[in-house]
Formats: C-alpha cells, structure tokens, sequence
C-alpha cells in the first residue's frame, strides 16, 4: 500500500471515528433525560396558563415555559468540598437542582424528574449544594449514565443505597442513629445485632468478641479479597445475583439471606490445602430474623466503614448508662446478652448454633455428619456443672484445638469459647452464672 492511500486510509478513519463520537454524545442518556424534564416543566406551565383568568399571568407562564423549551443541555455538578466529592447526579435528576429548581419540589411522580422526597425534614438538614449526593446515596458520582452512576458495574464497590439500605449512611454521621427519625430500620439492624450475639464473634471498635473479623470497616472490603466463586452460591430474592451485581453490598446481605455455610464452603475435605479448612462458622440466622430483619442488619453494617466524616458534620450522642439491676436474675441475662453468647448458644441458651465437625446429636458417617456438629445447648449442659465449675469454665473458655471433632481427620471447628476472665468477672460473672444455673433442665426422673 502506498504512504499516500495509507494516508487517505487514517484520514477517513479518523474522521469516521470523529462522526462516531459525535453521534454517540449528540444521544447521550443524560440528554434525553434532561430534554424531558425542561419539556415536562414546559408543559406544566402551559397547563397553568391555561387555568389563570389573569391574561397577564398566562403570557408570564407561556413565556417561562418558553424559555425551558430552550434551555441548553449542560452536565450540571456539586462540588462538595468538605466530602472531597463531585457529583453530576442532578445532570439527569434535575428536580433535585437547587439552581433550576429553587423550591426542590414538583409534581412529577417518575424518577429522574421527580423531586426529592422529605424536603422538610432531609433537604432542610442536609443542603445538596453542601452535602451532595453520594454521600448518602452511594454510586458514581462523576458518571453521566444510569449505569455507571448507579455503580452497578464491574469496576465500581459502593453502588446506590437502594431503598432502607440508605439508612446505613445515617449512621456514619449520626451516633444518635438509633433515636433518629428515618434511621428506623437501621436502628432495628443494631438490636438484631446484639440481640443475636452477632457480638460475641465480631467486634466494632474493639467491642466485642475475636472469634471473627472485626466489621467496623467490613464495607470498605476490597473486592479482591472477596472470592467471586461465594458470589455464585449466592441468591437474592430468590435468584442468583447478577454478575454487574457482584459487590461488597451484596456479599454482606449474600451472608444474611443465605445459608453462610453454603455461601463459603471453604475446604473441608482438604481438596486443595494441605489441612482442612472448615465452611464459614456463621449461623445461618434466617429463620431468626426473616428477610425483613436480614435487610435491617445490611442497613445498619453498611455503615461499618473508615470514612473520614468532618468533625462539623458529625452529630454525637451522650453514653449510654449501664442499666441497673436488683434482682441477680435479670442482671445475669443481661450478661449474657451484654458480650454476645446467645451467637454461639442461641437465644436464652435454649440451641447451640451449627458447629462444623464439633461433636454433635444425629452423628454417624464421619464423612457426612460433620455439618450436624453443635455448640453446646446451655439448658441441657449447664446443669452438670456446679458453681464454681460454671464459673472457671467460663473464665478459662475453650480454645479451638481443645473443642472436641467428631472426625479426627476433619477440620477444626470454626467456633469456640474465648476465655472471658478480663471481660466478665466480680459481680457480671456472679449473676451470669446464677442466670445460667436458672434455665438448667429440671430432673425430672422422680428422683
């Protein structure tokens, strides 16, 4: 090929490519968005020049909606400096545009051009100008389709909040979450927390147990510490979670709305490691708290995140008192609702959770009983303990290697008693062993 016809080749390339481009931004999404919110304010205000008796009036209104129909197509961005953030959201959600829409509110019901809801309440307290978007919301901030703004894309970890997820974000700023009228469900996820013992394993803020990793920054997971095969065991109203879905939002609530042990399988049988690694030890609380709750526990762990929050911003809440207790009774349950055994031991200590390769009730095949192993159940142990016994057991716990397997050659069970003697002792320890002697079975041989 001659210099020259290769020449010619580049230059018809280039501006085929140049055409190409063109055409691709004169059809941006965000245009065709922003064109109907400027014609859907047009045609709202003709309808009111055609209702005012006010000739006057009417050319006002005909003539406002005159210069929407005109309006140049921009992207439109708040910089939010405090929060190091630029979000274009308002490109495509113009309602929610302080500057084109001074009163934040229209009558639009469909999203992008509805206004935001709560305007006396959220847009009073929270100025988008100020605040922005994603910092609530989530996505991507710099991006200018519903795609990639949204996040829900390969490349992106923290896609829209959608729905009560969004109540995750109030807890960043607000340490009064729990009181805070439209944090509600958040609020829940925090009482199911430790009303389940989720404590007792996970700790926040170095409250709270060792067992597992601690999730006062488990949203901020890199996503290349998550293997995409848990991904696959997961589901999500009852279908498999979309591949442009797969992210750390998601791999929380796959924990929550999933069988935790399905979901991370791990490598019980030493396929591929030199020892046997036991599936994940998290119960499976489903049944506990419903799908109802498992959402309200996403909400309040998403969160759990090492985002710098300006001290300005911040909303603090004085302590909380220890509560008070007369009777020995009430203090001991207290206790033991206080450090989290009900995530091992159940509620009330009436079921021991699943235990991989623990020894356990049902157990014959040591190659297929291991997932019946169980922590054990309180109301059936505690009571061949004596006081004293009670109480050094719990201070001295159990260590790992020291829990009982049913197949010598499986894994190690994943779950275990800490010892709790610098955390539970003097009169805590009293009255939680008093507690625990309290629910014990009765011997009822008639002996």
């Amino acid at each position: 090929m001659s210099a020259r016809r290769l020449f010619y080749l580049l230059n018809f390339g280039m501006l085929a490519a140049f055409a190409w481009a063109y055409r691709k931004d004169y059809d941006a999404e965000w245009k065709r968005y922003q064109k109907a919110y400027y014609v859907k304010t047009a045609e709202a205000l003709e309808r009111q020049a055609q209702s005012v008796q006010d000739p006057e009036q009417a050319e006002a209104f005909r003539a406002e909606a005159k210069s929407w129909r005109r309006r140049p197509l921009e992207i439109k961005q708040i910089i939010a400096k405090d929060f190091r953030r630029f979000d274009r959201c308002i490109t495509c959600h113009v309602g929610m545009d302080e500057y084109a829409n001074p009163t934040l509110s229209n009558d639009f019901a469909e999203h992008p051009y509805k206004a935001h809801p709560g305007l006396g309440t959220i847009a009073k307290s929270h100025p988008f100008t100020k605040y922005g978007c994603t910092v609530c919301h989530a996505g991507q901030g710099l991006a200018a389709s519903v795609e990639d703004a949204h996040g829900f894309v390969h490349n992106w970890e923290r896609p829209l909040l959608k729905g009560d997820l969004i109540q995750g974000s109030c807890v960043k700023c607000h340490a009064n979450f729990e009181t805070l009228k439209g944090a509600e469900v958040a609020a829940k996820g925090k009482q199911l927390f430790h009303r389940h013992g989720c404590q007792g394993c996970h700790s926040i803020r170095g409250a709270g147990g060792t067992i597992s990793e601690p999730l006062e920054a488990v949203y901020d997971k890199p996503f290349e510490r998550i293997s995409l095969y848990h991904f696959t065991k997961m589901a999500k109203g009852g279908k498999p979670i979309p591949r442009e879905e797969w992210n750390v939002q998601n791999w929380i609530l796959g924990h929550l709305l999933n069988d935790p042990m399905l979901v991370v399988p791990n490598d019980p049988f030493a396929k591929y490691n030199a020892e046997p690694i036991a599936p994940s030890g998290m119960p499976d609380f489903r049944e506990e708290v419903g799908e109802e709750g498992a959402l309200a526990l996403g909400a309040y762990l998403m969160s759990m995140t090492a985002e710098s929050i300006p001290a300005s911003y911040y909303v603090y809440a004085p302590p909380k008192p220890e509560p008070r207790f007369s009777d020995p009774l009430a203090h001991g349950k207290h206790v033991f609702q206080k450090y989290g055994c009900a995530g091992c031991h159940g509620l009330r200590g009436a079921q021991g959770r699943r235990n991989f390769n623990a020894m356990g009730p049902g157990q014959e095949d040591p190659e297929k009983d291991m997932d019946k192993g169980r922590v054990p159940t309180l109301v059936e142990t505690v009571g061949t303990f004596t006081r004293e016994e009670l109480k050094q057991k719990i201070s001295g716990g159990v260590s790992s290697i020291n829990v009982n397997k049913f197949n010598p050659n499986g894994p190690t069970p994943p779950l275990y008693m800490p010892a709790w003697k610098d955390k539970i002792k003097d009169r805590e320890l009293e009255d939680l062993a008093t507690w625990l002697l309290s629910i014990a079975k009765k011997d009822e041989s008639g002996f």
